[in-house]
């Protein structure tokens, strides 16, 4: 004969550890959110079983009540649990209307005849019916799991559900309804009821383990997936980078051939002016200032094939430094326009305080040749340039002042870029490849550029060369033999 008290006791520790258990399982699936109403569940209808064990030879109705509605709770939360669980309808009308029975129904029948359990047992059972089947039904709509197991679990419900009924029918059948089935009977019962909580908790156990290794395989689907696009992508980088690769390769014949292609007539032009020099024997002025201004565009000429066509050239062998003054360099600059009415146009002024700066001559002087054509070419014919050299703390300041055309406000931070030209200027003037270079070459010797529009009309174009500039060469090869 079985212990009634001890099996309802087993019964509520069963139903605790499960809640335990579910929470951890939860805490460690937290996707898994819907495991949160089983382990409510099972925690609830353990309370449910407890109060059952504490009542006493005669026990007061609301506890009654409330154990009865505890454990009516908690089936219907593990149900709804297991259905969104399952992605199924919960069909959470169903499950409230069955506790909301349970509270409205077991205070009456204890008002009206509380002697009378029979309609309290065909209560209990119908309610367990109804959540029993509730489930059957969201295991008959799913295909998530393994038809086997869900046949498993059907059958488990539809166990627990004929034993509810099977204890209705004893009520029917051994007494009137004025007492309890005898405690064998009602033993049987709960210790059916704990095996159908072990097996259903082995059952959803189960039904998270599939899930689970559901979610790992599609996972690992998207990752090969991911994997894959990844490797695609890293061929065509990889294309991409060899065809550049091809490009630059290209890039680089085609500056060899056009660098080698400009030298030759570079050197026959220069070549040629050297042999008139020395065929006449005293060349008049104007012949020689001439002969000197071609020879020294064509020094200007290789000079910018070094610095951008030669790309086989370190960037360090570009540039020779040595010291010179402002004073030479705006004479270097004088020479590059030879025409009277150009150098007329042309006011220099310097600062006599300025001190001695390192730099690559031809550079500084290719770029003000480029500013002060620039200046040049967009004022009128007679207008004036002025260039003036000052002192601004540790750099030196060469501004280039113009009373030309300007440029447009919106499209001052354009200026400078590659092949830009403003959009005031006539299309047969330039190919906007001049700013730029000049601040290439600034770059150099870390100077920099910078344009403003000047308030009675024109630009002011400012260079600015920080102090000392660059050590020159034969200082530094001195340094490197001491060293």
């Amino acid at each position: 004969m079985l212990d009634l008290k001890s099996i309802i006791m087993m019964l509520g520790v069963t139903v605790t550890l499960q809640g335990v258990v579910w929470i951890y399982v939860w805490a460690m699936q937290r996707r898994f959110y819907e495991l949160r109403l089983i382990a409510a569940g099972s925690i609830v209808g353990a309370v449910g079983m407890y109060m059952i064990i504490l009542r006493g030879p005669a026990p007061p109705a609301w506890h009654i009540v409330l154990d009865n509605a505890a454990i009516n709770a908690g089936l219907v939360l593990i149900v709804s649990g297991l259905a969104r669980f399952l992605n199924q309808p919960a069909y959470p009308v169903i499950g409230i209307s069955c506790i909301v029975f349970t509270l409205l129904f077991w205070p009456l029948a204890l008002y009206l005849d509380p002697a009378n359990v029979a309609p309290r047992i065909y209560a209990t059972s119908g309610v367990t019916i109804i959540i029993m089947l509730m489930a059957i039904r969201t295991m008959l709509n799913d295909r998530t799991q393994p038809k086997s197991l869900r046949i498993a679990t059907i059958i488990i419900l539809l166990t627990h559900a004929v034993a509810s009924a099977a204890r209705s029918m004893q009520i029917a059948l051994d007494s009137a309804g004025t007492e309890l089935p005898n405690a064998n009977g009602q033993a049987w019962y709960f210790f059916e009821s704990n095996l159908f909580m072990m097996t259903l908790f082995l059952a959803m156990m189960m039904m998270v383990g599939v899930r689970m290794a559901s979610d790992l395989r599609q996972r690992n689907a998207e990752l090969e997936r991911e994997v894959g696009e990844r490797r695609r992508l890293q061929e065509q980088l990889s294309q991409s980078l060899r065809t550049e690769k091809a490009l630059r390769e290209e890039q680089r014949q085609l500056l060899r051939m056009v660098s080698h292609e400009f030298r030759t007539p570079l050197a026959i032009i220069d070549r040629a002016a050297e042999m008139i020099e020395v065929v006449l024997d005293k060349p008049p002025g104007t012949v020689e200032m001439r002969l000197s201004s071609i020879r020294g565009a064509v020094r200007r000429l290789l000079m910018l094939i070094d610095r951008f066509l030669d790309s086989e050239r370190h960037p360090a062998e570009l540039v020779q430094p040595s010291q010179m003054t402002i004073d030479d360099l705006f004479a270097r600059v004088t020479h590059h326009f030879d025409d009277p009415h150009t150098i007329k146009r042309l006011s220099f002024s310097t600062d006599s305080a300025l001190p001695a700066y390192g730099g690559d001559a031809e550079m500084l002087a290719t770029v003000m040749a480029i500013i002060i054509d620039n200046a040049l070419k967009y004022s009128d014919e007679d207008s004036p340039v002025e260039i003036a050299a000052g002192l601004d703390g540790d750099a030196i300041l060469i501004t280039v002042t113009d009373c030309g055309i300007g440029i447009p406000a919106d499209e001052m931070p354009s200026i400078g870029r590659r092949f830009f030209r403003a959009s005031n200027t006539k299309p047969a003037t330039g190919t906007g490849i001049g700013l730029h270079s000049a601040r290439q070459l600034l770059g150099y010797h870390h100077g920099d550029l910078s344009l403003r529009t000047r308030p009675e009309g024109g630009t002011i174009v400012t260079i600015r060369l920080p102090l000392p500039g660059l050590v020159p060469v034969t200082e530094s090869k001195k340094d490197s033999k001491a060293a």
